[in-house]
């Protein structure tokens, strides 16, 4: 299994999590963007750049170059308000040349650390996020990662249309609780399935 990182508790701007967006992608993406403290933005960040830069190292080896041209997008950026933002997605759907089409989704739990079905999570609900980086590197833009969207906590909920772990997740006091299983399952499925090395 791949390292998971637990992010640290934001405020959610227009995730898609329970159903995947296919207005550009007709495979289907789940993303979201996590709005956060500067000083937790940054504490992450440091956290994922150390196996980013890792990555990094190990392309140029590969490539026989000291450096190699980097892509200029991140998942973590500020905004023109202000914001410090970290941004993950997930494909819906992975084609493969061994194994056919694969089905991915992003587990939902409640703020006690338990399994739930995914609820229609909306701007303004309150999350943490489990990502895994994935590194690539393609010629014409050079290598990047992006932040894989794995699984979200949910803290606060804010419905849209009306009303191996554990990731990292702990029980946070006085927040959303569903009626889910334990957090005790680990997602087998992604992990064995062969997904290309490409920048989604």
């Amino acid at each position: 299994m791949s390292k998971v990182y637990t992010s640290p508790k934001g405020t959610a701007v227009y995730p898609r999590i329970d159903t995947p967006d296919t207005k550009f992608d007709e495979d289907g993406l789940f993303s979201c963007k996590l709005h956060v403290s500067e000083g937790d933005f940054k504490a992450f960040e440091a956290q994922v750049n150390k196996e980013v830069e890792a990555a990094y190292r190990a392309e140029c080896s590969k490539q026989g170059k000291d450096k190699v041209r980097k892509a200029p997008s991140k998942p973590f950026r500020i905004t023109d308000d202000g914001d410090y933002e970290i941004f993950a997605k997930q494909k819906a759907k992975v084609h493969t040349k061994t194994k056919g089409t694969l089905d991915f989704s992003v587990a939902c739990y409640d703020s006690q650390g338990k399994k739930i079905e995914t609820p229609k999570i909306g701007s303004g609900s309150e999350l943490k996020m489990a990502c895994e980086v994935n590194t690539w590197f393609v010629p014409s833009q050079g290598f990047g990662y992006t932040l894989r969207l794995r699984a979200v906590q949910v803290i606060d909920l804010v419905e849209y249309g009306g009303g191996s772990g554990n990731f990292g997740f702990g029980a946070e006091e006085d927040g959303f609780v569903g009626n889910g299983e334990t957090f005790t399952e680990t997602f087998k499925s992604n992990d064995e399935a062969e997904t290309p090395n490409a920048p989604f």
